[in-house]
């Protein structure tokens, strides 16, 4: 028996409150933005996609959209897990390149 075990709940043929499994990690809280940015509480477990991070309520520090390349890596290997904030939700990549200004004037002919 480890220190985590609950007789009382075993006697009664319930599993223990506590395992001694990884899975038992807290999730992510929140995240601040980075190239790669990081997850808070330290020591979490990031969601495995955009649609997860949503799901459980992730606080996007700053709240505004993230910038050029800013991400956060989630739980899933590679660019399949990374994510950005857009202002109002959590999408998959990372934050886009800025576009180039584009000139709308034009100079009349005399």
């Amino acid at each position: 028996m480890t220190f985590y075990d609950d007789p009382n709940r075993e006697a009664v043929g319930l599993e223990p409150i506590w395992t001694e499994t990884d899975d038992n990690t807290a999730k992510a809280t929140g995240a601040t933005a980075g190239s790669p940015g990081t997850w808070t509480p330290p020591g979490t477990d990031p969601p495995p996609s955009a649609a997860e991070a949503n799901q459980w309520g992730v606080t996007a520090t700053p709240a505004t959209p993230w910038t050029t390349t800013q991400y956060v890596q989630g739980e899933t290997p590679g660019a399949p897990g990374e994510m950005t904030w857009t202002g109002s939700q959590w999408v998959g990549g990372r934050a886009p390149l800025a576009e180039e200004p584009t000139s709308t004037s034009s100079k009349a002919k005399s």
